[in-house]
């Protein structure tokens, strides 16, 4: 806390030569304070918040008051209760850490009072929260949330841009697998419902290229990848879960921009053909796994 130090000079400076009363910046200090303090200001509530701040101008007040009186131990005391305050202020560095525990708790507390419907899986998962944007708060570990916008009982639980050929695997880039174990570890209650969302972006990016790459049909493809994705519910069934799938959505139109990070493979109707697909394959297998 930069402004901290810069106060214990000042105490210093007005037992030591007190003539400096007189050339005190309490504006500029101020503004220190309040800079400082705005770091924080996600932590509250927009009253609490106002509070804190009406707090310090009270402070800088009194203080300012003490000075013109040259009251030097009242003005001393002032000091001091600014510095206690900007100290008890958490480190900007720790906000985003204290901002996601409290995502977490509310949204793990609001699951387990209300027994919502775990929603897990990529992106697409927002459509559960009945927001039109894409709204996602952090809980740590790189897993979101989103806020809620519907009645319905749903928490969502966004990991990151995974594939569902890649669910079982450790050590993938976006860590499906270990984020998923570390939910259902902390945060999933037992016996929950989850609806697992994955598929999309196997068959935006990956399914036709390495249809080419292999020489094989993309329906070939995306079976290997539907084995790799059953075996994952499957394996959420045995844990105890009730286990749906919201299947991969209409693929997108040539006409929406690029992501160079996630290029699309196919063409539309290409790629819609293999979604379809996918889903008939994919509700087929849920459904003679009792899923």
């Amino acid at each position: 806390m930069q402004t901290a130090q810069i106060l214990r000079q000042l105490i210093h400076s007005i037992k030591t030569r007190p003539f400096v009363l007189a050339s005190i910046p309490w504006d500029e200090i101020l503004l220190c304070i309040t800079t400082e303090f705005t770091c924080c200001a996600r932590l509250y509530t927009a009253a609490q918040f106002q509070d804190i701040r009406q707090s310090f101008h009270e402070c800088i007040s009194q203080a300012r008051q003490h000075a013109i009186e040259q009251r030097l131990d009242l003005l001393t005391a002032s000091l001091e209760t600014m510095i206690f305050a900007l100290e008890t202020l958490p480190e900007a560095e720790h906000i985003d850490t204290l901002l996601e525990q409290a995502n977490f708790d509310h949204a793990c507390l609001n699951h387990y009072q209300n027994n919502t419907i775990i929603v897990l899986g990529d992106s697409h998962v927002n459509f559960f929260s009945g927001n039109e944007l894409l709204t996602f708060l952090p809980i740590g570990q790189d897993i979101n949330t989103c806020p809620g916008n519907t009645p319905y009982p749903f928490t969502t639980l966004h990991t990151g841009p995974c594939l569902a050929y890649n669910c079982l695997r450790p050590g993938t880039s976006y860590r499906f697998k270990e984020k998923s174990e570390y939910l259902c570890r902390h945060f999933i209650r037992p016996h929950a419902t989850i609806i697992c969302c994955l598929g999309e972006i196997d068959i935006r990016v990956h399914v036709f290229r390495q249809s080419k790459l292999q020489n094989r049909p993309y329906q070939q493809i995306i079976d290997d990848i539907l084995t790799q994705y059953l075996q994952f519910l499957i394996g959420l069934k045995n844990a105890g879960y009730g286990v749906c799938c919201w299947g991969p959505i209409a693929s997108q139109p040539e006409s929406c921009p690029l992501d160079p990070l996630f290029p699309r493979t196919g063409t539309e109707i290409e790629r819609n053909r293999a979604t379809a697909y996918f889903n008939r394959r994919l509700r087929a297998l849920c459904q003679e796994s009792g899923i």
